[in-house]
């Protein structure tokens, strides 16, 4: 992606530079020291999420300033500024529903806007020297699934408005079925706007939220969801912090075991639909968003084991990894974040298999131990499965480990009496 900008950027007289830095607290001293020598006057960026982001941005903005250069950032991840919506008490939301009913509330068209490229007068006195970085893969993802630059992503965009988007709400469940946009990585490494995406959408849809095509709205409703969690950090600096957002979870016991997280990693817990998505992850760099809460749900309340180290194994293994949106669906699914799951709520995973993969083909394609097993045998584990198979016996009891979770909870509630 970073080698068709450059591309991109030449056309337009623009050089693509790569700054090397340490790290967040290097980079001020590291930007303002090179756009001095470059003489340049104005410095632009879009701005991140997280608090060694925010840290990172202010300190930039008084390096600049100190040798007189003027900066300004933009938000291209968002439609609001962060933090610009507030409850009637004048609070930041932290619950998506009424979120989402003060962003449509409060929309415009007009934020919309999509500027067209500047034509340069002259050309810009600086070699590009993209190719002093390294690029080192240390994956086993085919990338042949992701096409790059920015041209695939409009194209990925307008295929699953035109052909898929209609029925996006009623399939989208569906491990299976190739129904969802699969847009999320360009999305993450600003390769397509979330701007362009409601625009395109809303353009098929008489430019409605919540009424015409069910399966439009919903699909708009996903893109609001990400800014939803960026809002989040934005206003609750702690759930960038490795803290949850709900505080009296901070007590609860979690347990750690290596051999459990070994069979996890590898996707051989024995819990069928739980190792497929694990497995389509590692393959493809992309896990199917239905089983991205199953997995999460599984590791944090069956394994009863702590949803940072969940986190951190998915921000290392998806190509689509985006800081904000990963952390929310964690803590989400742990029932540590905000408008999560009660921890009562524990998916069964052989229930959510039987409905989302009923015939068994997702986790076939991904499994090939089980390419044998009948459909009435593949979503739960048991003994005779085993015996006939390569695949792993359950890691744990289903009923067991649930009630344990509950338990380690209702303790972590006690002890912060609430």
């Amino acid at each position: 992606n970073l080698t068709l900008l450059e591309e991109s950027l030449a056309k337009l007289s623009i050089p693509l530079i790569a700054i090397n830095t340490e790290s967040y607290k290097t980079l001020p001293k590291a930007l303002s020291s090179f756009s001095a020598e470059q003489k340049i006057d104005h410095v632009f960026w879009n701005k991140e999420f997280g608090l060694n982001e925010a840290d990172r941005d202010l300190a930039s903005i008084e390096a600049l300033k100190k040798i007189n250069i003027e900066s300004s950032s933009f938000n291209d991840q968002v439609i609001y500024e962060p933090g610009f919506l507030k409850t009637g008490q004048g609070k930041p939301f932290s619950v998506f529903t009424p979120f989402k009913r003060r962003w449509i509330e409060n929309f415009d068209m007009n934020f919309l806007d999509i500027a067209k490229p500047l034509k340069l007068k002259k050309p810009f006195p600086i070699q590009s020297n993209l190719s002093a970085l390294k690029f080192v893969k240390t994956h086993s993802v085919n990338i042949d699934l992701w096409h790059a630059g920015e041209d695939a992503a409009h194209e990925k965009l307008a295929n699953f408005l035109q052909s898929k988007a209609h029925n996006y709400s009623e399939l989208r469940n569906s491990p299976i079925t190739d129904a969802t946009s699969r847009i999320s990585p360009y999305l993450a490494l600003g390769i397509l706007s979330p701007k362009r995406c409601i625009l395109e959408g809303l353009k098929l849809n008489n430019f409605e939220f919540t009424s015409g095509n069910k399966g439009i709205c919903k699909w708009i409703d996903e893109i609001i969801w990400r800014e939803f969690y960026r809002n989040i950090m934005h206003s609750f600096p702690k759930v960038s912090q490795n803290r949850p957002f709900q505080d009296y979870t901070n007590s609860i016991q979690w347990r750690h075991s290596d051999n459990e997280l070994k069979a996890f990693y590898a996707g051989k817990t024995g819990f069928p639909i739980v190792d497929a998505g694990i497995r389509q992850m590692l393959s493809e760099g992309w896990m199917h968003n239905r089983l991205r809460m199953v997995v999460a749900m599984f590791f944090t309340k069956n394994m009863l084991h702590d949803w940072r180290l969940g986190e951190k194994f998915f921000m290392q293994n998806l190509i689509d990894g985006d800081f904000s949106s990963n952390n929310g669906g964690w803590q989400w699914s742990s029932s540590t974040g905000t408008d999560s799951a009660p921890y009562f709520r524990i998916f069964n995973p052989i229930t959510q298999s039987q409905n989302f993969d009923p015939k068994g083909l997702f986790i076939k394609k991904f499994i090939p131990e089980l390419q044998d097993i009948p459909v009435m045998q593949i979503h739960q584990p048991q003994e005779d499965l085993f015996l006939s198979s390569d695949y792993p016996a359950p890691i744990l009891d289903l009923k067991e480990s649930r009630l344990r979770a509950i338990q380690a909870f209702k303790d972590s509630r006690e002890a912060s009496n609430i």
